[in-house]
Order: structure tokens, then sequence, then C-alpha cells
């Protein structure tokens, strides 16, 4: 069963963050419930459209801990797909990948590059032929659903869960912590690893509890 991703989003409150991201190089991306409820949609319906993507089909994410991971793989269960984080003995239907390089030597698959700079509106430089550029494609898709959904049940708008730091560190371990977080009604501040002070000043700057952060 994939999650009730779009079922979820519905129920949040617009115009609060939900996602915010401290990158290197001092960068900051934060996405209001809104606008990744957009991102989110564009992916799912670019796989769909694209890529054939449909209940069942199996989508490989090899990305690392980051802002992208999270709107891919919320963009795959909402078509749903089956996201794999790590290689199985199935063989993926959809790769969505940093690094197309790695899979062009492998079975026929559909690709789709993402380049990870906030920035970053199209792959830097030409792409293998076949390759789907999942920036600059992403940015054309329609912002509703192109493609059957659940039928979704009304509900109470859900803005009352907490501020969570997670470290970008494992993908896997970021793509739960992030759900969990947003099951919640919570917003995920997602920050590549840094020292403690640096830490404690990310908390004091979003409004986060002092508590530990997210292992």
């Amino acid at each position: 069963m994939t999650p009730p991703v779009l079922a979820t989003l519905s129920r949040w409150e617009p115009s609060s963050p939900r996602l915010t991201w401290y990158g290197e190089a001092d960068e900051r991306v934060e996405l209001s419930g809104r606008v990744l409820t957009n991102w989110v949609v564009k992916a799912a319906n670019l796989l769909v459209s694209e890529c054939a993507v449909a209940p069942a089909s199996i989508v490989q994410l090899d990305l690392p801990a980051h802002w992208r991971l999270l709107v891919w793989a919320l963009g795959a269960w909402s078509a749903g797909a089956e996201v794999v984080l790590e290689p199985e003995d199935a063989a993926p239907d959809v790769v969505v990948t940093d690094s197309p390089d790695r899979w062009l030597d492998g079975a026929a698959v559909d690709l789709v590059a993402v380049t990870l700079p906030a920035l970053g509106r199209a792959w830097p430089g030409p792409l293998p032929a076949g390759v789907i550029d999942g920036a600059a494609e992403l940015m054309g898709q329609p912002d509703q659903p192109m493609f059957a959904v659940p039928q979704l049940r009304g509900g109470a708008t859900t803005d009352g869960g907490e501020r969570v730091l997670l470290l970008a560190e494992d993908p896997t371990r970021l793509v739960e912590q992030a759900w969990a977080c947003w099951s919640e009604g919570g917003s995920a501040v997602v920050v590549t690893p840094r020292d403690q002070a640096a830490l404690d000043s990310i908390r004091a700057q979003e409004g986060i509890g002092a508590r530990p952060t997210a292992p």
C-alpha cells in the first residue's frame, strides 16, 4: 500500500511552511503547503505522462538525502507507484537519478535526470538520448492531477504538528521521518550535517523546540 499522499496534502493549511531545506553553501529553500503540493503533483504527472507510471510500477529513487528526493518520493506515491531507495532484485520501471550515467549500461528503463541545486531549472548540459530532464520537464506539467486518484475524504485542515529538524544523511531514513512528520500535520526542516552550533542557530531561526535532532 502506498501512503495516502494527496489525501494528506489536501488537509494542509496551504500557506504554512511544510518543507524547509538548508543545504551546502548557505542554500535555503522553503516550500509552503501549496507550493510543495504543486511540486508533488507535477512530479506525479511527469511520471505518469512521460514514463507510463501506474499503480504497482516500481520507481527507483537514486538520489541523496535532499529536498528533491522528498518531492519525487511523494510524486511517485501519488501516482500509486512503489518507491525503492535501495537496490533490489526486482528491476525498476523508472529511475529518477542525479547521476544518469550510472544507469546507461543497464537494462532499458525510463531515466529521469534530476539536478540538485535549488535554482536549477534544467540539467546543466546535454543529456543522453532518451533521458528526461526532470527539472525542465517538471516545470511544464499541470498543477492538477492528470491521472486517476482515489476519492479524497474531507477532513479538518491540519496545521498543529511540530516543526521537526531532520538531518539529511540517509535517504531512506529521511523519507520515513519526513512522511511521519507530514502525516501529523507537521513541518520538516531538513538540514545537511553540520556542527552543533550551526544546528542550534537553525533551531532558533526556525522556531524549533530544543529537543534532540531526529536520528
